[in-house]
């Protein structure tokens, strides 16, 4: 399976192609962005990023899992690509009409890593975009060198974290970003990014 367009089949295109998805994917709404508000609300932005680095443990397992699976489904790769491109689209389109969380209704929790581990444990988002977007980055990776799906998940998870802690700083100090202006044009950037990954997925049916 040949790499992504966008991957240019080189390592350092693996490893763009992570940070470009973790970038996006960390500045998306979600359960787990409603877990690193609310525990930085009540504590501090420390809280946040234990929540945000909830991750770590959560999603090796699920990683694994999906990689073997897509891997083992090439023969219906176009059907996979399809539903990734629908997948992607529909984020795009999330995003675009994202408006501002009401920080107000925040549900406040203890505990801020192990409800991190929870929210992720049952959260669709990470095995929906494992199994459909990151699965077949990582199978190519590996098609085009054993290291590379470890520079695209480090690419992907540096950057998904620094992602989310840059939320919670950024409520702990101000609570109004989240209601500016700023953060719908962030939004509105990752619409951008998601869109040009659909696309993407979308060239690769034959």
């Amino acid at each position: 399976m040949d790499p992504f367009a966008f991957a240019d089949g080189s390592m350092i295109g693996i490893l763009l192609a992570g940070i470009a998805l973790g970038l996006m994917e960390g500045f998306l709404p979600g359960p787990l962005m409603m877990v690193v508000i609310s525990e930085t609300m009540k504590h501090d932005w420390k809280s946040g990023a234990k929540v945000s680095a909830s991750v770590l443990i959560t999603d090796g397992p699920i990683i694994l899992l999906m990689a073997l699976a897509w891997n083992s489904l090439k023969e219906y790769e176009n059907w996979l690509s399809a539903a990734a491109a629908i997948l992607l689209l529909w984020l795009s389109w999330k995003a675009f009409n994202t408006k501002a969380p009401l920080i107000s209704e925040t549900q406040e929790v203890e505990h801020s890593l192990r409800n991190g581990i929870m929210t992720n444990l049952v959260n669709p988002n990470p095995y929906r975009f494992w199994g459909l977007v990151g699965a077949p980055f990582l199978v190519a990776a590996w098609g085009l060198n054993p290291w590379a799906p470890a520079l695209f998940i480090i690419g992907f998870f540096s950057v998904f974290i620094i992602a989310k802690v840059f939320i919670a700083v950024t409520v702990h100090r101000s609570r109004g970003f989240l209601q500016s202006r700023g953060y719908l044009i962030v939004m509105r950037s990752c619409a951008i990014g998601l869109l040009v990954f659909a696309i993407g997925f979308g060239l690769r049916l034959t």
